[in-house]
């Protein structure tokens, strides 16, 4: 186990540490995922209180596989759901990973919302939303409810600043 990956362990009470993404109607596929890794389930009520944000998202990812490490904060929606609204809670969900990451980590920082269908013009306000993460600028990654986080991850790559 790497070093961050043991430092968010310990930091982390079992009960709100997960294997799987799945909630109120919506799954994620671990497939492929990096082996290495924590999710925290941020709804948990046993969350310490600079974890518990107001509007948090649903999961937070941290994983290493080699020499790439990623946080992703994931937001998963199985209905109706304002753009606005996912991205405040994916902020939040950043500012929980700020709140656990030792200082000088380098990592992609993948924001991703899993749904299981985006109206045209939440899409364009998901691509003029921005979430921040220790001078990381991304863009909220859309993928399906069923897919990989794998998928997410490696377009998180390519996501401009």
């Amino acid at each position: 186990m790497t070093e961050l990956i043991k430092a968010e362990h310990r930091q982390i009470v079992n009960r709100c540490r997960v294997d799987r993404l799945k909630k109120d109607g919506c799954a994620v596929s671990m497939k492929g995922a990096p082996t290495q890794r924590i999710v925290v389930d941020l709804d948990c009520g046993d969350l310490q209180p600079a974890l518990r944000g107001e509007r948090r998202c649903d999961y937070l990812f941290i994983g290493k596989e080699g020499k790439a490490s990623w946080v992703s904060p994931i937001e998963m929606k199985s209905g109706g759901f304002k753009a606005a609204d996912v991205i405040d809670q994916l902020q939040s969900g950043a500012s929980a990973a700020d709140a656990l990451l030792p200082g000088g980590t380098p990592f992609q920082f993948v924001p991703v919302l899993a749904h299981r269908g985006v109206h045209r013009r939440q899409r364009d306000r998901f691509r003029s939303g921005r979430i921040h993460l220790r001078g990381q600028t991304r863009q909220v990654v859309l993928i399906r409810c069923g897919e990989p986080l794998k998928t997410a991850l490696d377009s998180g790559w390519w996501i401009p600043a």
